[in-house]
């Protein structure tokens, strides 16, 4: 693939720049981002490395003096002027206002099998006590809903044939432009574009969900019952010092009601261990909680206090032993859900989309269920039949993993269901 004048590889070690995308959320993201840029400049020294995403918007001042290795810094803002900078590519920090977004040059690069991002607002107003996004992307500022129909017809155009919809918090997209309902539009405008057959949501804040919602997406055919509502935690103590003040019970009712109201819906969370105000009793709760709702998806990881944010001041008490202890216990609480229900699976019929050939082997084309997001919920092996990437299929399952799933192509097919 060639644009603006370059030829694009995914092999790090033929490339001559290197663009690395970081996330600077938590310590552990810093870490692993620095990581994976003094990794691939031990296995290429030759290319230039050029470090984009949230790295160089938390720590822009500090970079370049702790990572001389790296030719180039570039903040999520200049994105659409990487082609030019590269040109004139200096060992200096580019850096504009957070808020002033530039197109690509040549317009969006899909470099993802048959699915693509699909960003609708840029930072987030929530003031939750231990997040730094605020402070690195700062306010809320939801896209324009026309330049969003747009680039989604772009995309279809290009051969995506799944649009996930991301923000740091989509529930709230409008309310900046104090739109309440600005998202059943949007979501409205993108189910009638040609091409796209599903629609994934992520990233739903739990508190201002749209009313609307279930009837929108039991009314679509694209728009797939899977929502993605990290909820951290359900102590009503803990929930108030991260500065999520509901009560106890919201979140179970909140479950409760959407899965009676959407058909056949797939619940994906996050869940935060180890808080400061989290003790065993409150820790219990949140396991009596994943017990007793079997949510399909659950994510876990264990707190990070973060200079800057107001739960900083709350210090670090909670051991690293038993942050680790308490998410390997939810997580295997959970397992134990999604092996029953891959072994459910077996026989069924599933909407799939094919990725291609397996990393594991060529042999094998892999791909994901209509119910299986992007990198993060297991993946589906496919051992008979022929499809092309980014093409959706029917695939029966017939055998069952821990977290993936295995399956034959039995036809195709474009419904969400």
């Amino acid at each position: 693939m060639t644009r603006g004048g370059f030829v694009f590889t995914d092999n790090p070690a033929h490339a001559d720049f290197i663009i690395i995308n970081t996330c600077a959320f938590i310590e552990a993201a810093v870490e692993e981002s620095i990581d994976t840029i003094l990794d691939h400049v031990a296995d290429n020294n030759q290319a230039r490395i050029i470090v984009a995403g949230c790295l160089p918007l938390r720590y822009h001042e500090s970079l370049q003096e702790s990572l001389p290795e790296v030719g180039l810094f570039i903040t999520p803002d200049r994105i659409g002027a990487l082609p030019g900078l590269i040109r004139g590519l200096s060992p200096s920090i580019v850096r504009k206002a957070v808020h002033e977004v530039l197109p690509p040059e040549d317009g969006r690069i899909v470099t993802t099998p048959g699915y693509a991002y699909l960003k609708i607002s840029e930072g987030c107003s929530r003031g939750c006590h231990y997040c730094t996004i605020p402070s690195i992307r700062g306010t809320l500022r939801s896209e324009d809903p026309r330049r969003l129909e747009q680039e989604a017809a772009e995309l279809a155009a290009a051969g995506v044939r799944e649009l996930v919809l991301v923000a740091q918090d989509l529930t709230n997209y409008g309310r900046d432009r104090n739109e309440r309902i600005a998202l059943p539009r949007l979501l409205k405008r993108l189910d009638k574009t040609q091409g796209i057959r599903w629609i994934r949501l992520l990233y739903l804040h739990p508190n201002g969900i749209p009313r609307t919602l279930a009837q929108i997406i039991n009314e679509s055919e694209k728009i797939l019952p899977y929502l993605d509502i990290p909820f951290q935690h359900v102590s009503e103590k803990v929930l108030r010092s991260m500065g999520r003040p509901w009560k106890k019970d919201y979140l179970r009712k909140l479950v409760d009601g959407l899965r009676e109201e959407i058909e056949g819906l797939v619940l994906r969370t996050t869940f935060m261990v180890g808080y400061p105000t989290e003790g065993e009793n409150e820790f219990a709760e949140l396991r009596d909680f994943v017990t007793e709702t079997r949510i399909e998806r659950v994510g876990v990881f264990a707190y990070s206090p973060e200079e800057g944010t107001r739960s900083w001041q709350l210090g670090d008490p909670v051991p690293r032993e038993v942050k680790e202890a308490r998410a390997d216990e939810i997580r295997a609480i959970n397992l134990q859900f999604t092996r029953e229900r891959n072994r459910s699976k077996i026989g069924s019929v599933e909407e799939c989309l094919v990725e291609g050939f397996s990393e594991e082997s060529e042999l094998l084309l892999q791909g994901r269920c209509w119910d299986q997001a992007p990198e993060i919920d297991g993946i589906l092996f496919i051992t008979a039949g022929t499809a092309a990437a980014g093409e959706i299929h029917r695939v029966k399952i017939t055998g069952a993993h821990e977290w993936d799933l295995v399956g034959e192509i039995y036809t195709s097919s474009f419904s969400k269901k």
